[in-house]
């Protein structure tokens, strides 16, 4: 009982020795392990920076040399040499027709229209009727007044005759004369009245309006209608500014009126005084209108010859603008480098621009031009 009652404690404390050197021993196995692996793999990672490095090394010569080849590499261009040619410059302007004489007819004898010669539309040549106001009254007072004034003049030869044996005063003779010419004053007055009793047209036009009808009583001064004269026809256009140098009194233009008709017209006036708003100069032609076939207020289109000028022709779609916001064009010189040019448009047909500002024979891009600037040497295909 003894030996068992010792055995037990000998053997527990055997078995804690036995556990704690299988730890500590188990412990130090794993931490040695974990300290290889990282030695390992820091091996590994060095070794791939390494390597990394010495194939970029081994790259870099390669992309110097493609960066320095495409920075000699010319750009591909297509061109085309064009040479100037004579064309007619043409200036085309839209005006409108104007009327040469314009006037509101009015009554200058007050009384009743009793009889009306013409209606609205009517062409009257000059001096033609129009209207006639009642005269009656007018007649009565022209015959009472032609017999006072003879009646005035047989005082004045008796009175005359009087003085010159000195049996009147002198008084009396200027009382005569006054008397006569009071009467002959009267007279004149009522010879106009009926001159004035028929409205006549002051000049040859179309009645283009009638506001009075027979039988309507007028007051001095009434509004009758409208005179117009259509021959010769006034055609009004603005000429822009900087083209109105080549216009010049005489200057002929075809005129392609609204209602088909064309005909030829001849600057006859140019205004002194520009319009500020719209930067132009009022020019007026003068077109035959015998038969004032042609109305006013119409809309003119007018084209005028300027005469012959060398300009290049080409697509519209090569035109760019330059550094200041001009229209070019972008052309090469000998050595195929690129220069912008400023041009001038004076002519524009459906499928392409004619222009001034370059020389009479020109290399000019053709395909290609968006992608180069002045001053680059391209690799030029004709």
């Amino acid at each position: 009982m003894e030996l068992k009652s010792k055995i037990g404690p000998v053997v527990a404390i055997t078995i804690t020795i036995a556990a704690v050197l299988w730890v500590y021993a188990g412990g130090h196995g794993i931490t040695a392990a974990q300290h290889s692996s990282a030695e390992s793999s820091s091996s590994n990672t060095t070794a791939m920076a390494n390597d990394t490095a010495s194939k970029s090394a081994d790259k870099a010569p390669e992309k110097n040399t493609n960066q320095a080849s495409l920075s000699t590499q010319k750009y591909s261009v297509q061109a085309n040499t064009i040479h100037a040619q004579n064309i007619a410059l043409q200036l085309a302007i839209s005006g409108q027709t104007v009327a040469d004489k314009t006037l509101t007819l009015t009554n200058s004898y007050k009384g009743k229209v009793v009889k009306l010669y013409v209606k609205k539309g009517d062409f009257l040549k000059k001096g033609a009727p129009i209207l006639q106001i009642d005269t009656r009254v007018l007649q009565a007072q022209i015959a009472e007044t032609k017999s006072l004034t003879k009646q005035r003049s047989i005082e004045l030869k008796g009175l005359t005759k009087l003085k010159d044996i000195n049996l009147t005063s002198n008084v009396r003779l200027a009382e005569a004369e006054t008397n006569l010419a009071t009467a002959l004053s009267t007279a004149k007055s009522l010879a106009i009245n009926l001159e004035n009793a028929t409205v006549t047209a002051p000049f040859s036009g179309v009645l283009n309006t009638l506001d009075i009808e027979e039988g309507q009583m007028l007051s001095d001064d009434t509004p009758i209608g409208s005179l117009v004269s259509l021959n010769p026809l006034h055609i009004q256009v603005p000429i822009p500014q900087n083209k109105i140098h080549h216009i010049h009194q005489g200057t002929l233009g075809q005129v392609h009126l609204a209602t088909g008709l064309e005909t030829t017209g001849e600057v006859s006036y140019i205004s002194r005084q520009a319009n500020p708003e719209s930067r132009t100069i009022n020019v007026e032609l003068l077109v035959n209108n015998p038969n004032h076939a042609i109305p006013s207020g119409l809309t003119a289109d007018v084209d005028f010859s300027l005469g012959q000028q060398k300009a290049q022709a080409f697509s519209p779609a090569l035109l760019t603008l330059d550094d200041n916001g001009h229209t070019a064009v972008k052309i090469l010189d000998e050595q195929h480098k690129v220069a912008s040019l400023p041009v001038t448009i004076v002519k524009s047909e459906r499928d392409k621009v004619w222009v001034l500002g370059l020389p009479d024979s020109v290399n000019l891009i053709t395909v290609g031009q968006g992608f180069v600037a002045a001053g680059d040497t391209v690799d030029a295909h004709y």
